[in-house]
Parts: structure tokens; sequence; C-alpha cells
């Protein structure tokens, strides 16, 4: 017997289903951490990862304890990874507009998608952008740094480690640490992604459960 139907007087009507939507289980910062560490190492799982985070994003619910900015800058990293830089870039835009604060600056992780795209210009103008609004927090420095560094920039590396060293002059530890960076970074490598991605995320055996 089909219980969505009646019989009334000898005729059947049919009854409207209910619908109920799916709602997902509040994200935490070990849910996090588990996907990213979890996933597959080739482009498919790295593209998997970023589909995932960014439902997530725009599917917030109550409970989450991870801000939609952090999820999609995560999801930009994972399409970097995958190899889909515009995508990457995208998402870090949709981070910022959120409004969310992902350490050491939203705006950094934009400057890291554009250089993946291979837009220097826009990536050092939104760097400077930030640096100056900054002051002398040293961990804007070292990200930015890095990833001028990461993409063969080392004149625009050792730029923003400079400048830091200057800015954070009265902080011996963030001058150390600056220093050290820049000592790092004078050393001549090849960009790899797929390097930055074994450090990131061990090898699995599989990918996402």
């Amino acid at each position: 017997m089909n219980p969505a139907r009646t019989a009334s007087a000898g005729a059947t009507r049919t009854l409207p289903l209910t619908r109920f939507p799916t709602v997902r289980a509040p994200v935490s910062c070990d849910d996090l951490e588990r996907v990213e560490l979890n996933a597959a190492n080739d482009a498919r799982g790295q593209r998997a990862v970023a589909d995932l985070l960014q439902s997530w994003a725009r599917r917030a619910v109550p409970g989450d304890s991870v801000s939609r900015g952090r999820l999609l800058v995560a999801a930009s990293e994972h399409a970097a990874f995958a190899g889909d830089a515009s995508r990457a870039l995208r998402l870090a835009r949709q981070a910022l507009a959120t409004g969310d604060v992902v350490a050491p600056d939203t705006r950094c992780y934009v400057v890291s998608a554009l250089l993946v795209c291979g837009h220097l210009r826009e990536a050092v103008v939104l760097a400077d952008e930030v640096l100056d609004s900054r002051g002398d927090d040293v961990d804007v420095y070292l990200h930015l740094g890095e990833e001028f560094s990461w993409h063969r920039q080392a004149e625009e590396a050792s730029r923003i480690y400079t400048l830091g060293m200057f800015r954070c002059a009265g902080d011996d530890d963030a001058t150390e640490q600056l220093l050290g960076a820049w000592r790092r970074g004078r050393a001549p490598r090849t960009l790899d992604l797929r390097e930055r991605l074994a450090a990131a995320v061990p090898a699995q055996g599989g990918g996402l459960d």
C-alpha cells in the first residue's frame, strides 16, 4: 500500500510528500583538520576537498566553530593544489568578502592566490596595502615574505622581510624570525606546488572517508 495515497468515496487522492532539507552537523576545527589530512594528494582528491569545504561555507549552520572565511581560505588552498588557479583566487576573494578574519590577515590569502595565477603586480599592490595597515605584525611579514619566496620572487620577499625588520626593530624575537626567514629565502629553489602539498598534507592511503 502506498501511504501517499488515500481512498475516499471510491476516489483516489494523492497527498503531497513532505520533504525535509538535509542539514549537516556543525563543523569544528577538528573536522576541518581531519578532512584536510585525509585528502588524497592527487588533483582529484584536492579538488574534492575544495568542493566539500566550499559547500560547508555556503551552508553555515548554528554551532559551526570554523568561520565561513576560514573554510573558503582552506578551499582556495586546496584548489591551488589541484591546479585550478582561477578558482583558488575566486575562493580567496569570497573569503575576504565574508568579513571574517583569517590569521594573519585574510588579504594575505588573496595575495597568495594572485601569485598562483601569475598576477604579480596585483599581488605586490595588495601586499603593500596589508603591510601598511598592519604595522609591526611580524606574522604578516613572515607569511607574505614566504609566499613571494615560494613563487621565486626573491627580491620582493627580501623587501618585505627588510621592511618588517625595520618596523619591528624594537622586538628582538620578531627581528630574529624575519632575519632567519630572509636567510632561508636566499637559497635558490624550484617552485613545485606538489612539494608544498606534501609538506602540508602527509601522504595517506586513500581519499576522503
